[in-house]
C-alpha cells in the first residue's frame, strides 16, 4: 500500500483519535458536585472519550502499517455516490439555518424531505406529509407534556 492510499485511513484515524482527545478535554471543564461520589455527569463521556482514544490509536496503527482494508483504499471498488449524501447533509444544515427563523415544525420538515429524498423517495408530497405530522406531534409532545418549548416560529406561535 503506496502512502497515498494509506492518506485517506490516517486522516480517518487522527480525526477519531482527535474526537477522543475533545471529547476527554471537554469532560474535564464540566463542573461537578461535590455530591457526586464516583459516578457524575462525566463518568460515561470519560469512557466515551478513552474509548475513541484507543480506537483511534488503533486506526492509526493500522492505517500507518498499511493493514487497513476497506472498501476506501481497493481500487476495484466503485467511487461512492456523493449526491445522496448531499441531499441528507444539507437537509441537516438547512434545518440548523431555518430553525429559529420558520421554527421547529417547518424546518424539521424540509429537513425530512430532503433526508427522503436522499434515500430516494419518489413520492415528496409523501415524505412531506410525514415529516410534518412526526414534527408536530414532536414539538407539541415536548410542549404539552413536558412543558418545554422549543422556540416559536410560523406555525408554533399559532398555539
Amino acid at each position: 500500500m503506496d502512502m497515498r492510499s494509506r492518506l485517506g485511513p490516517t486522516i480517518v484515524a487522527l480525526a477519531v483519535l482527535g474526537l477522543g482527545i475533545g471529547v476527554v478535554w471537554m469532560t474535564t471543564l464540566i463542573a461537578v458536585s461535590p455530591a457526586y461520589a464516583r459516578i457524575g455527569p462525566t463518568f460515561f463521556p470519560r469512557i466515551v472519550g478513552t474509548a475513541l482514544i484507543v480506537l483511534g490509536t488503533l486506526l492509526l496503527v493500522s492505517a500507518g502499517s498499511g493493514r487497513w482494508q476497506c472498501e476506501a483504499t481497493d481500487p476495484d471498488e466503485p467511487r461512492p455516490d456523493l449526491l445522496p449524501l448531499a441531499w441528507v447533509g444539507g437537509g441537516l444544515v438547512l434545518n440548523l439555518l431555518l430553525i429559529v427563523p420558520i421554527g421547529f415544525i417547518l424546518s424539521s420538515t424540509l429537513m425530512y424531505l430532503m433526508v427522503a429524498k436522499g434515500f430516494g423517495a419518489r413520492r415528496l408530497w409523501l415524505a412531506a406529509s410525514i415529516g410534518f405530522i412526526l414534527a408536530f406531534v414532536a414539538y407539541f409532545g415536548f410542549a404539552q407534556l413536558l412543558g418545554l418549548r422549543m422556540g416559536g416560529g410560523l406555525i408554533e406561535d399559532l398555539f
